[in-house]
């Protein structure tokens, strides 16, 4: 007991705010994309659910005096967001720390760091990288983009190209006109407002050609950039690159992130822990973090697969 103790005084005391600085420090490095493209919530139960309605139809002409047609909503699909957790850690010796201080620990903290980082990112990503694959389907049994999205009230919805296209200025195009034709299960438009152009690294330059300037970047003549100012919508001139999506030609666009369904819940937030080893006078040093993600609709998602 006497030499846990002190060792607990001497080196934790001392030692465990610098660690955690490190960590947190890395962590915090490089800001991630996630929160700019899911509605991120804290979560106070073990899963989320959610459940989509359709609601009514539009009105009937009715003669004078006569009744009132009434209409049902209809239940849609379930989501259930399971939370997962993450752990990863650590060990320093007594010697390591005797002999370098905080050399070691300042690497090791920073890698853990890091390495949160990372796997919050690659997984927020995976929701579009498997975004065209019929192995990973949403609520509704199809890929998160398809031309085959099930409408409650009978029919299919869209929300991609018949054949992927590349990116450009008549793809984007048909991807804005395609958000105007967005309807609701009982075939009401809905109003999303693309708001973020998502691509990979390899379209950043693409993307700031056909966004960044005043004039139409796909010919020579001085026709004007018309993404810069559209009809009740604004401008829309706002991309993200995202170095975790893994195809290089795979583009997409996204409404408000507050009117879409794209979800992150988080259960417990990146954080560490410390002991000792009794045995081997050593400090132990782990991570965690749970969360889930996913999509509960894919209204105001727009995605091209590239050729």
């Amino acid at each position: 007991m006497f030499i846990r103790t002190s060792f607990t005084d001497f080196y934790l005391s001392t030692q465990l705010p610098a660690i955690d600085a490190v960590i947190f420090s890395r962590f915090e490095k490089k800001k991630s994309k996630m929160d700019k493209v899911y509605h991120v919530k804290d979560s106070a139960r073990s899963i989320e659910q959610t459940v989509t309605v359709a609601g009514f139809g539009t009105m009937s002409q009715i003669a004078e005096g006569a009744p009132t047609v009434y209409d049902d909503p209809i239940q849609g699909f379930d989501k259930t967001y399971q939370h997962t957790q993450f752990s990863l850690g650590f060990r320093t010796t007594k010697v390591a720390l005797d002999d370098d201080r905080f050399g070691l620990i300042s690497k090791l903290a920073g890698e853990l760091g890091r390495s949160a980082y990372e796997t919050i990112e690659v997984q927020a990503a995976n929701t579009f990288n498997n975004g065209f694959s019929g192995s990973f389907v949403g609520p509704d049994n199809v890929a998160l983009f398809s031309t085959a999205h099930p409408l409650l009230g009978g029919g299919t919805q869209a929300n991609k190209p018949t054949t992927d296209v590349d990116l450009d200025v008549p793809a984007l195009q048909q991807a804005l006109t395609t958000f105007r034709g967005f309807i609701d299960d009982r075939r009401k438009r809905i109003q999303v407002t693309p708001e973020t152009l998502l691509v990979p690294g390899q379209l950043e330059f693409a993307a700031k050609e056909i966004l960044g300037g005043a004039w139409k970047s796909d010919t020579a003549n001085h026709t004007i950039n018309s993404f810069l100012d559209r009809q009740d919508d604004g401008s829309f001139n706002k991309f993200v690159v995202w170095d975790y999506l893994t195809s290089s030609t795979a583009w997409f666009v996204l409404g408000e992130k507050e009117e879409i369904e794209l979800r992150w819940y988080w259960r417990e937030r990146f954080s560490t822990v410390h002991d000792i080893d009794f045995d081997s006078r050593s400090i132990k040093t782990a991570g965690w973090m749970r969360f889930s993600f996913g999509w509960s609709d894919y209204l105001g998602l727009y995605g091209s697969n590239g050729p």
